[in-house]
């Protein structure tokens, strides 16, 4: 039989984030979405609706990744308390789907993250 093995991420590392508000967060994500068309599907876990990019794979980041550590360049995200599977965006009649991400440790260790950098005055 075949050896299978399960390596999950070991560390996360985010070159960059971008919080913004519920609101902007559809709007930036609305743009260039066709009347009636489906925009780019975002991520929820937590309380926290996200966008990551990833790093290009040059031959560092494909060994880093190979020892547990994931790069991405930027997270886009807002808090949403509440999981809905789309966004509609009602002027152009399209919506904006939203995967539930919770069942994910790793996504959702991101997203309680990412809020903690949220600052308290």
């Amino acid at each position: 039989m075949v050896k299978i093995t399960f390596k999950f991420w070991d560390e996360v590392i985010i070159h960059e984030t971008l919080q913004l508000s519920y609101e902007d967060m559809v709007k930036r994500f609305s743009l260039g979405v066709q009347p009636g068309g489906l925009g780019t599907p975002l991520r929820w876990a937590e309380g926290v609706l996200f966008f990551n990019e990833g790093m290009p794979p040059t031959d560092e980041v494909v060994k880093e990744q190979l020892e547990g550590k994931i790069h991405w360049n930027a997270v886009q995200w807002a808090l949403m308390p509440q999981y809905k599977n789309v966004i509609p965006i009602v002027d152009i009649s399209a919506k904006i789907p939203v995967v539930n991400v919770s069942e994910n440790k790793i996504l959702c260790d991101v997203a309680k993250a990412l809020k903690a950098t949220i600052q308290t005055p």
